[in-house]
């Protein structure tokens, strides 16, 4: 989906105001593609970490309306069945082309337990009411889900033959263990599959480009890739004690020094592709100094570049490994007692170049060897994806035709998705549902309650993917 974060230039301005050339594909069926939405939300096919909850016949389900509902889609197309996640050829004549794939996820967030009732309308219920389709996964994303299935069956239904061949993936646990995503990804590794493309949700804030030095310039973001996670766990040992004779220090005060240390001396920042790329694309609105300047020659002023993200909330994290002390136990119930065995855990949020590995090197080079050091879970950050790739221009091209007065431009995705498992057949995987919605009705429904689309939006994504494909594969 994508998120309309306000723009103070231009009061009261809508999601609806930046949607333009809405008269495309009016021989699609648009009644019938939001009736197919509200039918798909109506399958409960909630995804949960223990999976003897999951409701698998719902998947069954939902797959038998799939086939109902698309039927050129899997008649023209090879569909294989992994557990409960779909992959879908629909083969190309070039076959000097690399294929495309385009994504989506069928299991949704679980509803709350308790909030039934704060629901307007039932979380499967896929009312259609006050102009919105109502539902668990309205926005995350059965929505993506059927919008590319309307696109693709549009294309086939007017006989028109795809050159590059299309895969359509359907994770089935996303929002859990991504385990169906891992199994389609490594099916077209081992079939010696190099994709051109993919397009998978994320990223998606529309936002005052501000921060970049070009107030008034409304930029909206596309995910190229995703910052690495790890909880690294530091413990000290003691023998504790009264406090009066604390010759040795304290596992308190070791640790407390270790935490400072760490969180004092940060992975050095890195001005990524990405970014880069974002300053090219909004260079010629740049207007406050001194980054307008900076921004003529950044292969001068790099390290000026790199002190101005760090210095902006909203962008420092676009360059710099994160570090955020968030645990701490062990410590002594009365004043004048030394404490004994004592944890804290680090968060931080890799971004390119740094690892796993290359971190907890940094962090036992600033720490006593009387700190262990140990991660509690960890994955490193994925390949950042070209940005001057055909697929990424030709997503540009097609998103400044449907919206105005927007400029498209890549960043580091926010979030995880099962995108980042197909980094390993593809240079070019792009994050970014074109579902644009206002942020109060995004905020409210995704992993929320009252989870929505408005019909404007669901239909003017339908659009994007549409018109997508035909740029990419016809």
């Amino acid at each position: 989906f994508v998120r309309f974060c306000g723009f103070d230039g231009d009061k009261g301005m809508k999601n609806a105001d930046l949607m333009i050339h809405e008269g495309d594909y009016a021989d699609l069926p648009w009644d019938g593609a939001v009736e197919r939405l509200r039918q798909a939300l109506r399958f409960d096919t909630t995804g949960y970490m223990d999976t003897s909850r999951v409701k698998y016949d719902e998947f069954d389900r939902f797959h038998d309306f799939l086939r109902a509902s698309y039927p050129r889609v899997f008649e023209e197309g090879e569909c294989r069945e992994i557990g409960h996640s779909l992959l879908i050829r629909l083969p190309g004549e070039d076959g000097s082309l690399k294929p495309g794939l385009l994504m989506a996820h069928q299991d949704v967030v679980p509803v709350v337990p308790g909030t039934q009732q704060n629901w307007k309308h039932g979380p499967f219920s896929g009312d259609l009411a006050e102009g919105y389709v109502w539902g668990r996964g309205a926005m995350d994303i059965k929505q993506m889900l059927m919008g590319i299935l309307e696109a693709a069956e549009y294309h086939l239904n007017h006989g028109w033959r795809l050159q590059r061949t299309l895969d359509l993936a359907f994770g089935e646990d996303e929002e859990t263990r991504s385990v169906g995503a891992r199994a389609l990804s490594h099916l077209l590794k081992n079939e010696g599959v190099e994709l051109e493309f993919v397009l998978d949700e994320g990223a998606g804030d529309v936002l005052d480009a501000a921060d970049y030095g070009a107030p008034g310039t409304l930029a909206c973001t596309i995910g190229t890739y995703e910052k690495g996670y790890a909880d690294m766990k530091l413990s000290v040992r003691s023998r504790g004690g009264h406090s009066s004779n604390p010759f040795h220090g304290t596992s308190l005060g070791i640790l407390a020094r270790a935490i400072a240390a760490i969180v004092d001396h940060p992975p050095q920042a890195v001005l990524s592709g990405a970014a880069r790329r974002a300053i090219e694309i909004l260079r010629p609105h740049i207007t406050e100094e001194p980054m307008r300047t900076w921004a003529q020659d950044m292969d001068a002023h790099w390290e000026e570049i790199l002190g101005w993200f760090k210095g902006k909330e909203s962008l420092y994290h676009q360059v710099q490994t994160t570090v955020a002390p968030t645990m701490i136990q062990g410590g002594s119930q009365a004043g004048n007692v030394m404490p004994q065995d004592m944890e804290a855990v680090i968060n931080f949020r890799l971004a390119p170049p740094d690892t796993p590995q290359s971190l907890m090197d940094r962090c036992r080079s600033l720490v006593d060897d009387d700190v262990e050091l140990s991660y509690v879970q960890e994955i490193g950050p994925s390949a950042p994806s070209l940005v001057d790739a055909p697929a990424f221009l030709a997503l540009n091209d097609v998103l400044t035709w449907y919206f105005d007065r927007l400029l498209f431009i890549p960043v580091q995705n926010k979030g995880a998705t099962d995108a980042r498992w197909y980094e390993q057949i593809c240079r070019c995987v792009m994050r970014f549902g074109p579902f644009l919605e206002e942020e109060a009705v995004s905020a409210e429904g995704v992993h929320g309650t009252n989870e929505r689309i408005s019909v404007k939006a669901y239909e003017q994504g339908v659009r994007v993917l549409t018109r997508f494909i035909e740029k990419m594969c016809l």
